[in-house]
């Protein structure tokens, strides 16, 4: 996968506080919307042939373009029963689409500029993005966000992931390790089948589970997450059904990444496919970070299969967190390391002596 956006407070840039005026911090957002443009260049000019299945991906992180008080607010808005059509993807979408001055009478009139702004600067992206033929994978965060998050990546399909524009050029990011994340997958699905829209779905355990059970504790309320980590992969399993049977149905329509480092999982997406008929070089893509299930990706890649390594970039300061939640989110990967080293380990011995070298005990 090709390196995404910067998150937020990167590159020297310290990100709007809880008081800070939305407006004062416009600035901030653009910088980051430049940052995003120019990621989608250097996401096109590092494949000068696309891949297997002809696509060039970068991640896109929402809320470095629209500010989290504002999603916090479109979220407790959008999970009220009977919520107001005023935030429907078909209006936002429309606004995007023809700039008009949009007006949400549940936010101020500072909220509401903002708001516009920010639908402006996800549109720009992906229109840029579909001039390069980068497909945008939009990252899912906390609980708290993610109905606010599924709210404008739905606007953003209604405009990009119509069948004659190619699509899908959004996808959406799904997080197995919360409970009611296989039904809200199954009725995405099923909404842009009956819309005819492209679908495309990143397929991911989820990062945040520590500060999403602190929260929730915090608060008071149900615990969002599964109870462990076999019920979590017990969720991946039913999403990952879920969406092959999808794909082997709807075909190019229907796009999907098995983000993992589960070498059960990886196997199981392997085999159900071949059992449906699906072509490794289809719409069924694996990703894993740089450096981190190698052997699987070098396994996948040998077998035909289309494998994208998702690279973090920036300070030290900036890619620490990032890569310490990747972490967290799969125990396997920790499991799997020493496992890891022996076979690379072995490959390297394997290369070495069939060139005639000599390889120290």
């Amino acid at each position: 996968m090709s390196p995404g956006p910067r998150e937020a407070g990167g590159r020297g840039l310290a990100a709007p506080g809880p008081d800070t005026c939305w407006l004062g911090s416009e600035a901030w957002y653009e910088e980051n919307l430049s940052a995003m443009l120019r990621c989608v260049d250097l996401s096109r000019s590092l494949l000068e042939t696309p891949g297997p299945n002809g696509n060039i991906l970068m991640q896109l992180k929402v809320t470095a373009l629209t500010s989290t008080r504002l999603c916090k607010e479109l979220t407790s808005w959008v999970r009220r029963p009977g919520a107001s059509l005023e935030l429907s993807p078909e209006r936002l979408a429309e606004a995007m689409d023809s700039g008009q001055d949009l007006q949400v009478s549940c936010l101020s009139t500072e909220q509401n500029q903002h708001l516009r702004a920010s639908l402006s600067r996800l549109q720009q992206v992906a229109q840029h993005a579909q001039a390069q033929h980068v497909r945008l994978l939009v990252d899912a965060e906390y609980t708290s966000l993610n109905p606010a998050l599924s709210l404008l990546v739905a606007a953003l399909a209604l405009r990009w992931n119509r069948s004659r524009e190619g699509g899908p050029w959004v996808w959406n990011t799904y997080q197995a390790y919360l409970k009611d994340t296989y039904e809200r997958l199954r009725r995405d699905a099923e909404a842009a089948d009956r819309a005819g829209l492209s679908f495309g779905v990143k397929l991911v355990r989820g990062a945040y589970l520590d500060k999403e059970r602190d929260m929730a504790q915090l608060q008071g309320t149900k615990d969002p997450t599964q109870p462990d980590y076999e019920a979590t992969s017990q969720s991946y399993r039913r999403c990952l059904e879920l969406m092959l049977t999808h794909v082997s149905h709807r075909g190019p329509m229907c796009n999907l990444m098995v983000a993992s480092h589960n070498e059960e999982s990886v196997h199981q997406a392997t085999k159900r496919m071949w059992e449906l008929g699906i072509p490794p070089d289809g719409p069924v893509c694996f990703g894993q970070l740089l450096g981190m299930c190698d052997h699987v990706s070098l396994a996948l890649g040998q077998a035909g299969y289309a494998v994208y390594k998702s690279i973090p970039y920036g300070s030290l300061e900036e890619v620490i967190p990032y890569l310490i939640r990747r972490a967290q989110e799969n125990q396997s990967v920790l499991r799997g390391a020493r496992r890891e080293w022996e076979l690379l380990s072995q490959e390297l011995r394997r290369r070495l002596l069939g060139r005639g070298l000599r390889v120290p005990s």
